[in-house]
């Protein structure tokens, strides 16, 4: 491997340790206990790959020899699943809905805060309910949450699906116009 390459690994990587801009979080111990696993984006199938080309072109015109070295790097790091592997999200067992139990801050679509605190289910058999702190609109009616895959989707009390989220950084996730974290 060239030392191009490898400087452009580097870089790659400090890039995807750089802090990002995004909603607040909360470092409230009550916030996250103990006992659950943040919420990881789901690993994507490659982390990365680097291509190393190298051409040579030697062209003679009437005597003269003109030599073309061109040597190019390519290196494609994803930054969601390179800081998932990190925090040790890659190859990690799949969140749980015990995970995803507790209080979030939510965004609404007309860009509104408000609360909402996922329940467990009291009986294996029972519905996961949702209770609202100052939602308004569409998610007004959300009162149960299921898992489907890595989705988190939000219904009303009939299950009329209100939104689907999925996590897209730690104990983020997002769904159309609509943002949780914790």
């Amino acid at each position: 491997m060239s030392y191009k390459t490898l400087i452009a690994i580097g870089a790659a990587i400090v890039l995807a340790g750089c802090e990002m801009e995004g909603a607040p979080q909360s470092t409230s111990p009550a916030a996250a206990p103990a006992q659950q696993r943040a919420i990881m984006p789901a690993a994507p199938a490659t982390g990365g790959q680097i291509s190393d080309t190298s051409t040579r072109t030697t062209t003679t015109v009437s005597g003269n020899t003109t030599r073309t070295e061109t040597t190019s790097t390519t290196v494609g790091v994803n930054a969601g699943g390179f800081l998932a592997a990190l925090a040790g999200g890659a190859g990690s067992a799949p969140n749980t809905s015990a995970d995803y139990t507790g209080t979030w801050n939510v965004t609404s679509p007309n860009n509104r805060q408000c609360r909402m605190t996922l329940r467990a289910p009291a009986t294996a058999a029972g519905p996961a309910m949702v209770s609202n702190q100052g939602c308004f609109q569409e998610l007004f009616n959300v009162s149960r949450w299921s898992l489907r895959g890595s989705e988190l989707v939000l219904t009303d009390g009939f299950g009329t699906q209100i939104v689907s989220l999925r996590a897209t950084e730690r104990n983020r996730l997002q769904g159309g116009e609509v943002t949780m974290w914790r």
